[in-house]
């Protein structure tokens, strides 16, 4: 019998900033399911560096983020690691420390998970913790591709 992968499924963002905080929404909502042994959820918040150990302890990282682009607010964005360049001048994320550069620190001490990225555009960034009506919109889609990415690793 093989082992199954450790699977972390890692909302970040920060819930003071509306729909910065998409990704911890997320997480909120996956903590309801009925989820496999092997899966972990963690609340990211913006935690920047401290996330190395979470993301050096698994097999597969699956990472729910907003990320600025010029895309309409809403738009969602599903892709692994290797498809894209992290080394960056300017940050895509919305955090002090941006995700990336967490990942490129620990590209460069250990072997970096299997991972995938599931990133939405924030429509309101200020003062709040609602999220937009254009974001509470997407949450359960979200949830949908984080589910779906669990489902395919297991």
């Amino acid at each position: 019998m093989t082992k199954k992968k450790k699977i972390v499924v890692l909302g970040i963002g920060n819930l003071l900033l509306q729909d910065e905080g998409i990704g911890i929404h997320v997480i909120e909502e996956l903590k309801k399911e009925a989820l496999p042994d092997n899966v972990e959820v963690v609340d990211g918040s913006v935690l920047g560096f401290d996330l190395l150990p979470i993301v050096k302890n698994c097999d597969k990282l699956i990472v729910v983020d907003a990320v600025k682009t010029d895309e309409e607010p809403g738009a969602i964005y599903k892709f692994k690691l290797g498809d894209i360049d992290i080394k960056r001048e300017a940050p895509v994320s919305l955090h002090d420390i941006d995700f990336f550069q967490v990942l490129e620190v620990a590209k460069r001490w250990y072997n970096l998970p299997e991972t995938e990225l599931i990133t939405v555009v924030p429509k309101e960034i200020g003062w709040g913790m609602e999220l937009s009506d254009c974001l509470k919109s997407k949450v359960l889609k979200i949830k949908e591709l984080v589910m779906d990415a669990i489902e395919k690793t297991n």
